[in-house]
């Protein structure tokens, strides 16, 4: 019987649900709460081997081990560029400067929107007291942030609610919807690149 506490469990479901470029159904860049419950479900329905409407042990563990095949997969065809099916060193160092460029762009528009947000009287600058204001309003951003996680940690579902052995499609969305919420750090209803994951230490933007 899988325990409502066994780590396959627990690892494999965050894998099924978590929000992933696939979730991203417009390609937009964000993953609504309908993308993310969407791509749930679609995994779900993947992993029901059996279709009898239920995940057991060995339908979770071949899904996650499916999953993660193919985001291997996936890392090899961003790197080989040509097509070949072989990854040069250029590939890879290229592969590693695109890396590096799309990081830098991210943090360049991260402080762009602070920026937007925190200069109050528009002149492109932030003062002392816009800077003291902005580190104030991040500050109750975070503690908002963590009232909120501490309060879903303990109404945190079990993914096997019933402890019946089996996780049923209604116990998997209820723990969908649970993770969504907790990854919406900002509560914007949208997730974007990063938001959520956990031991993320965030650099100042101001």
């Amino acid at each position: 019987m899988i325990r409502a506490t066994s780590p396959l469990l627990l690892l494999a479901a965050t894998a099924l649900i978590a929000a992933t470029p696939a979730a991203d159904l417009n390609q937009d860049g964000q993953v609504t709460r309908a993308e993310f419950m969407a791509a749930g479900e679609a995994r779900f329905t993947a992993a029901d081997a059996d279709f009898d409407n239920r995940l057991n042990r060995e339908e979770m563990r071949a899904l996650r081990e499916g999953e993660r095949t193919e985001r291997a997969r996936q890392s090899f065809a961003r790197m080989d560029a040509d097509g070949d099916g072989m990854v040069s060193e250029a590939e890879m160092l290229a592969s590693r400067q695109a890396r590096m460029e799309r990081k830098t762009d991210r943090r360049e528009a991260r402080r762009t929107r602070m920026m937007e947000r925190f200069d109050t009287n528009g002149d492109g600058t932030v003062t002392d007291e816009e800077r003291r204001e902005a580190r104030k309003t991040m500050r109750q951003a975070k503690d908002k942030r963590t009232k909120k996680r501490g309060g879903l940690r303990g109404k945190r579902p079990r993914l096997d609610a019933d402890r019946d052995g089996f996780v049923t499609r209604a116990e998997y969305d209820a723990m969908g919807e649970k993770l969504f919420d907790r990854m919406d750090a900002n509560d914007d209803g949208v997730l974007t690149q990063g938001e959520g994951r956990p031991n993320r230490k965030r650099k100042r933007g101001l």
